[in-house]
C-alpha cells in the first residue's frame, strides 16, 4: 500500500571559498575542500524551496496512520536520523506560504546522495556523500499519498484530528464527518494549478469542522504541488527500492503527457567532479545543473502555480552550487599496496578506455555495445528531451534565466570516471549488479536477485553485503543486471588484484 502512489514523485537528482572546518557529521572534508561548516549544514538540511508537507500535519500522520510509520517517523523508510535532530539527513523545514505559513518539511539533494557505511555490524558508520543511500523514496512518497488520500476519507479525518489538535473531537464526529462528504478534494471551481489561500487562524481554531474544512484545502494545495491526482492510481510495474527511482518516467506521465512504463529504475546519479563536466545527468543529457534541480524542486512540492514564480530560485541555486564541487570519497580502509600495482595494470587494460580521460562524446557508448537493460537510454528520447526544454522555456522562476536547449537526448550509456569506484556500489545505471567481484563474474552467471538496504560493507568484494528488506529481482523489466562483461576473462587472482586497486582510485 506504501508505494501505490510513489510512481508520481518527480525526481531528478543532484560554494564559498576555502575556509576551515570541522565535519560534525563525520564527513570526510576531503569531498567538500571549498565548503564552510554552514555550507554543510546547509546541504544536509536547507530548502530547496520544496517544502509540501505542514511539519504539525507530518507528525499527526505518524500518530493516525502506524502501518504507514512505525514507530512513529521514517526509519522504516532508509533515513539517517541524527542525535539532537528532529528530521533526518535531506530534510528541511521552512514556513511555507501555501500551505498556510505553517512550518513545513520537504527533502533536498542529500536524502538520496548521503549514505552511511560501515565494515561490520557493530562497528559505527562513516558517512558519505556520493553512494546511492538506502532512502527508498518511492515507498516514502507512497506514505505520505496514501495518508493524504486517507485522511480525505471522513473518518480517518475524525482520527487525524484528534491528533493534530490534541483532544477529543468526537463530540463534533457527525459535523466533520458531514463537512468532509460535502467536498472531499475541494477543487470545485479551481483552476489547474492554482491554489488555495489558506488563514493559519482556520487550522488554529477550536472548533474541528473548521481545521477539517482548512486541513481539505491543504491537502488539495499539497497534491497540486506534488502532482498527485485525487484517486490512488494503481500500483507501477517495477518498484525501485532503496537507493533509485525512475525519474524520467514520472516526468514523461505527470508533466510531459508522454507515454510511460514506469520500467526504467536508475541508481541515484553520481554527484561527483559534476563541475568538470559539460553535459551532466545520468546520460550526458543536460548541461543546465539549476535547470536540473529547478526540475526537482518543483517535481518534489514547489508549486508551479504562475509558471514556478512562487520558487525561490536562490536556494535551488545553493543547493546546486554546492553539490558541482563535492569529490569522490577515499577509499577509508587499508590496501595491498603490491596487489594494486598489479591491479593497475589490469585497469589500463580492461578499463581506462571507457572510464579516463577521454572527451566527454566517447564516454558515451551505445547500447548493443554494453549490451546492458536498455530502458533508460531508450525512455529519455527527442520527444522527451524536447519537452523538457520546452516546460523550462515556459518558467517564470525569478532570477532563473533559461539557457538554449539544456536537455538533449543521446540514446547511450555514459562510462564515469572510476574514481570513488567503491563507494558506487550496486553497480550498472540500474543497481542491478551488488558488487564489483560480481560485476567482473559473466553475466550469465551473476545472481538473478539480492537484497538492498543494509550499509554494512564488503571490503573484498567491492559492494554491500547482500541483505536488507528489498528485493531486487534482475529478471524483472529494467532490472536486467546484462552485458557491461569487461574484465570477466580474468583470472580470479587478477580479479582481486584490479579490485584493489579499484580501491586506490
Amino acid at each position: 500500500m506504501r508505494t501505490r502512489l510513489a510512481a508520481l514523485l518527480v525526481l531528478t537528482l543532484a560554494g564559498c571559498g576555502t575556509t576551515s572546518r570541522t565535519s560534525e557529521h563525520a564527513i570526510d572534508p576531503r569531498q567538500t575542500p571549498t565548503w564552510s561548516s554552514d555550507d554543510e549544514r546547509f546541504f544536509l538540511h536547507g530548502s530547496m524551496g520544496s517544502e509540501f508537507v505542514p511539519e504539525r500535519m507530518y507528525r499527526a500522520f505518524f500518530k493516525t496512520y502506524p502501518d504507514l510509520y512505525p514507530g512513529g517517523d521514517l526509519s522504516a523508510y532508509g533515513v539517517i536520523y541524527e542525535p539532537g535532530k528532529s528530521w533526518p539527513i535531506g530534510f528541511s523545514r521552512r514556513e511555507t506560504p501555501h500551505l498556510a505559513s505553517l512550518p513545513s518539511i520537504g527533502l533536498n539533494c542529500a536524502a538520496c546522495h548521503v549514505a552511511e557505511v560501515r565494515e561490520a555490524p557493530d562497528r559505527p558508520p562513516r558517512r558519505v556523500i556520493g553512494p546511492p543511500a538506502t532512502f527508498d523514496v518511492y515507498s516514502w512518497v507512497g506514505a505520505m499519498a496514501v495518508s493524504m488520500a486517507r485522511t480525505t476519507e471522513p473518518e480517518n479525518m475524525v482520527a487525524y484530528l484528534a491528533h493534530f489538535m490534541g483532544r477529543d473531537v468526537s463530540a463534533r464526529k457527525d459535523a466533520i464527518m458531514a463537512a468532509v462528504r460535502e467536498d472531499p478534494f475541494t477543487s470545485k471551481g479551481m483552476a489547474p494549478n492554482s491554489l488555495h489561500d489558506i488563514p493559519a487562524a482556520d487550522l488554529a481554531s477550536d472548533d474541528p469542522v473548521v481545521v477539517a474544512r482548512a486541513t481539505l484545502k491543504l491537502l488539495y494545495n499539497m497534491r497540486t504541488s506534488l502532482h498527485l491526482p485525487e484517486q490512488l492510481p494503481p500500483p507501477v510495474p517495477v518498484i525501485p527500492g532503496p537507493g533509485r527511482t525512475d525519474a524520467f518516467s514520472v516526468v514523461a506521465a505527470t508533466v510531459l503527457g508522454l507515454p510511460a512504463r514506469f520500467d526504467a529504475p536508475v541508481k541515484y546519479a553520481i554527484p561527483w567532479n559534476l563541475d568538470r563536466r559539460t553535459w551532466v545527468h545520468w546520460d550526458g543529457n543536460n548541461r543546465d545543473p539549476h535547470a536540473r534541480n529547478i526540475g526537482a524542486s518543483l517535481g518534489l512540492g514547489a508549486p508551479s502555480t504562475n509558471g514556478g514564480s512562487l520558487l525561490d530560485f536562490e536556494l535551488v541555486r545553493r543547493q546546486t552550487d554546492l553539490t558541482q564541487v563535492i569529490r569522490p570519497p577515499r577509499w577509508p580502509w587499508s590496501v595491498d599496496d603490491s596487489a594494486a600495482a598489479r591491479g593497475e595494470k589490469h585497469y589500463r587494460a580492461t578499463c581506462a578506455s571507457c572510464h579516463d580521460g577521454v572527451p566527454e562524446s566517447e564516454r558515451l557508448h551505445a547500447l548493443d555495445r554494453i549490451g546492458t537493460d536498455p530502458n533508460r537510454a531508450r525512455l529519455f528520447d527527442a520527444k522527451m528531451a524536447d519537452g523538457n526544454n520546452r516546460a523550462l522555456a515556459s518558467l517564470t522562476v525569478k532570477g532563473y534565466r533559461h539557457g538554449d536547449a539544456p536537455y538533449r537526448a543521446t540514446g547511450a550509456y555514459w562510462a564515469g570516471e572510476l574514481d570513488g569506484a567503491w563507494a558506487r556500489s550496486p553497480y550498472l545505471h540500474n543497481g542491478s549488479v551488488r558488487t564489483m567481484g560480481e560485476l567482473l563474474t559473466p553475466p550469465a552467471k551473476r545472481p538473478r536477485s539480492f537484497r538492498r538496504g543494509s550499509t554494512v560493507y564488503d571490503k573484498a568484494a567491492l559492494g554491500f553485503v547482500d541483505e536488507g528488506a528489498f528485493v531486487l529481482d534482475t529478471t524483472i523489466a529494467g532490472n536486467s543486471n546484462a552485458g557491461h562483461d569487461y574484465g570477466t576473462d580474468l583470472a580470479e587472482d587478477a580479479k582481486r588484484d584490479l579490485i584493489e586497486y579499484l580501491k586506490t582510485r
